[in-house]
């Protein structure tokens, strides 16, 4: 569970007033790097690293120098002639391999930058290589705004941005410590990309000492920025230490920082780029921690997933796109302004992450995004070793590294997927059989079980139970860790909780895939329906017919039997055909009349024997209805039950009684006749084909010797709807 950060204030500030505050913060840095922006002086030329260590005029606004034309000096009254190279114009001096290449590469920017300062400036420059030298004065003159290009523009709008987004995400949740350090990293981000903006835009040089201070203030930024952001792993999605400690990385980087100030460390390398690395390494780390200490919670996994995403997309497009390219020749080099978008994906994903904002949908974008930028590194490293190993030419090896990739990359890729990401890879129309099973089951809670298990072998949820869920469509909750199923085909609703055993979220895609599902539920039930009113109507039919010529023609034998033997065959096969065409008809009947005609028939049938009946039913207040087979079933019981107390035992007194109990019912007779060996009763068909009948309703048949000493028949059989069979 995320731990709640104590409150900063007895009185919060609105959300509002803190953004809005933020905003300020964003717009002050803004006028304070254009302001140092346009103190440096301007001579019309926009200037780039050209071959050979050349400085090639992108464009000029000098009328005697032609664009593309290569700068090979600069001198001023005041100043010597200054040959240039590409080192001068580069964007981040922070790559320089010592520091004695810094001092000279600052040294030098401070000779030009006075040369800006005087009243005039010498250009030697040459149009082509075969042509001679030519030397241009221009009179430096203030910078305008208009002058500041669309990369230093776009620098400054890409850090609002960030930081609003971060401190957004901080104000809506103050007390979730994992937002403050994203609140942090926002702050910090103007405060690392707008001194690089200033430097990076420069037209040609700027003072040493504030070249200085902005890459010092860049670097400082840089460190806030990247501590919070692993500290964001070390306190989210669940707290691996105590608060307090996270001011240790913060000071232990801060002090690497110093030591860079102070030069403590060997060179730039170890002072800056080692520094960076280790930030992101540690970010790495802690994401993997955190992974592992939430084994089993699939959305504290998902917003892991989603800002481990984040930050592997920003700063890897930052490395292949800056780095990676400078060695592998694939591609211009980016400038390392455009590239600071790159870290708007960070800030974009991570505040999704951390508001946890349909995580159940971006889980699966997560999965495969992560897959899509592993095989883009593979792509890269296996190029880049090539390269440098073995010395191949850049198209040799590009093609072999895609070759080796797409063979590997591709079998393994789909074997991570089918891993990781617990989707079912079924269609809906692959369903058709199960779904028209499911349908046609004889009884609902057969349906209800099939449906269920359909279910978990879709989705494995760790739980899966009935709800009042009324909607129509399938329906996620927030978070993803729950989706309601509606009712379909006859079944009620479900809710499934904890998608593939908690290792992922349920999805929109699951969603519509249940809603696709129920809609062929809904059909085959419809289908069902429609088969079942043609059955139905066939079997009235048969019914009249049964009634009409059967019947009456049962009446006429019953009327002119010869014989009283006869003539109680023929009522017994009238009883039967009832019987039977009431099962056709398919109506409920009141148990109070069912068990009425039960009393009817049995006193016929003793009092035409010459034995006493004696008759009891306890049905209780309020008894239900009872279905057409139900009845057919335990009529067919103790019509079956009483012949062979007649036919066999010749009893002298009979003893019926029903009762109802918790929605069974039961039958008891008892007669006073020959007993027999009761271990022969279960053998005669009567009873077998009784007992059988009676299994299919959940019911059950047992014979013994009463208290009394004579026979004994139980019948007992459940009345709740669900044990009834819906069709045969």
């Amino acid at each position: 569970m995320q731990a709640a950060a104590p409150p900063l204030s007895s009185a919060r500030l609105p959300p509002s007033l803190w953004l809005f505050a933020v905003l300020a913060y964003c717009l002050m840095a803004m006028a304070f790097t254009v302001g140092i922006a346009l103190q440096v002086p301007s001579i019309g030329l926009r200037l780039a690293a050209g071959s050979n260590e050349s400085v090639t005029i992108v464009h000029s606004q000098i009328d005697d120098v032609p664009s593309g034309a290569r700068l090979i000096s600069v001198s001023s009254p005041i100043q010597d002639a200054l040959q240039l190279t590409s080192e001068d114009v580069m964007e981040e001096p922070d790559v320089l391999p010592t520091y004695d290449r810094l001092d000279a590469f600052l040294s030098r920017q401070d000779a030009m930058a006075r040369m800006l300062a005087s009243n005039s400036m010498n250009l030697q420059w040459q149009a082509s290589a075969d042509t001679a030298l030519r030397t241009t004065t221009v009179v430096p003159r203030p910078r305008v705004l208009s002058e500041l290009p669309f990369l230093f523009w776009f620098q400054v709008a890409v850090s609002i941005v960030g930081c609003l987004i971060a401190c957004w995400v901080w104000v809506l949740r103050p007390q979730d410590w994992g937002a403050r350090m994203f609140g942090i990293t926002g702050l910090a981000f103007p405060v690392f990309v707008m001194p690089a903006a200033i430097y990076s835009t420069r037209e040609l040089a700027l003072p040493g000492a504030l070249f200085q201070g902005l890459s010092q203030l860049n670097y400082i930024g840089t460190v806030q920025f990247g501590v919070a952001l692993g500290c964001i792993f070390l306190l989210h999605p669940k707290l691996l230490v105590r608060p307090a400690h996270i001011v240790w990385p913060f000071l232990l980087f801060n002090l690497w920082c110093l030591a860079d100030a102070l030069r403590w460390v060997p060179s730039p390398h170890w002072g800056r780029q080692a520094a960076i690395l280790a930030m992101l390494l540690q970010a790495v780390t802690l994401a993997t921690l955190q992974w592992i200490g939430n084994r089993g919670n699939a959305l504290a996994r998902a917003s892991l997933r989603w800002l481990s995403l984040s930050l592997l997309a920003g700063s890897g497009l930052f490395i292949v796109l800056i780095i990676a390219t400078a060695v592998l020749g694939w591609l211009p080099i980016m400038p390392q302004g455009y590239a600071f978008g790159f870290f708007l994906l960070i800030y974009v994903g991570i505040a999704l992450g951390l508001r946890r904002y349909r995580l159940f949908d971006l889980d699966e974008w997560a999965w495969r995004m992560l897959l899509w930028i592993g095989g883009t590194l593979a792509v890269v490293g296996v190029d880049a070793l090539l390269i440098v190993f073995l010395d191949w030419s850049a198209g040799t090896a590009l093609g072999a590294s895609l070759w080796i990739c797409g063979a590997l990359y591709f079998p393994a890729r789909q074997w991570l997927w089918q891993r990781v990401a617990h989707r079912s890879t079924m269609q809906v129309h692959e369903l058709m059989p199960d779904v028209v099973r499911i349908a046609f089951q004889p009884s609902r809670p057969t349906q209800e079980t099939l449906w269920d298990d359909l279910l978990r072998r879709l989705h494995d949820p760790m739980q899966l139970e009935t709800s009042d869920f009324s909607g129509t469509q399938a329906m996620l909750d927030s978070t993803g860790l729950t989706l309601d199923v509606p009712a379909c085909g006859g079944i009620g609703p479900r809710r499934l909780r904890y998608a593939s055993r908690g290792q992922r979220l349920f999805s929109s895609k699951d969603a519509g895939f249940l809603n696709g599902l129920c809609h062929l539920m809904d059909q085959a039930q419809t289908s069902r329906d429609a088969y079942e009113r043609g059955a139905s109507e066939e079997r009235r039919r048969i019914a009249r017919d049964m009634h009409d010529d059967v019947g009456a023609r049962l009446l006429m034998l019953i009327h002119r039997a010869g014989s009283p033997e006869l003539a109680e065959l023929a009522r017994a096969a009238m009883h039967d055909l009832r019987t039977a065409l009431h099962v056709l008809d398919a109506q409920d009947m009141p148990l109070a009349d069912a068990v009425a005609d039960w009393r009817a028939e049995a006193g016929a049938r003793c009092e035409a024997a010459q034995v006493t009946l004696t008759w009891s039913a306890d049905l209780g207040e309020d008894p239900p209805a009872l279905a057409s087979r139900q009845k057919a079933v335990m009529e067919r019981a103790l019509r079956e039950g009483l012949t062979n107390a007649l036919r066999h035992a010749r009893p002298t007194h009979v003893e019926i009684a029903i009762a109802l109990r918790s929605d069974e019912l039961r039958l008891a007779l008892r007669n006073d006749g020959a007993i027999g060996d009761p271990t022969s009763w279960a053998k005669g068909r009567g009873l077998q084909g009784m007992r059988h009948r009676l299994q299919t309703y959940g019911g059950s048949l047992h014979t013994g010797i009463s208290a009394r000493g004579g026979a004994e028949l139980i019948v007992q059989m459940p009345l709740s709807p669900t044990a009834v069979p819906e069709h045969t």
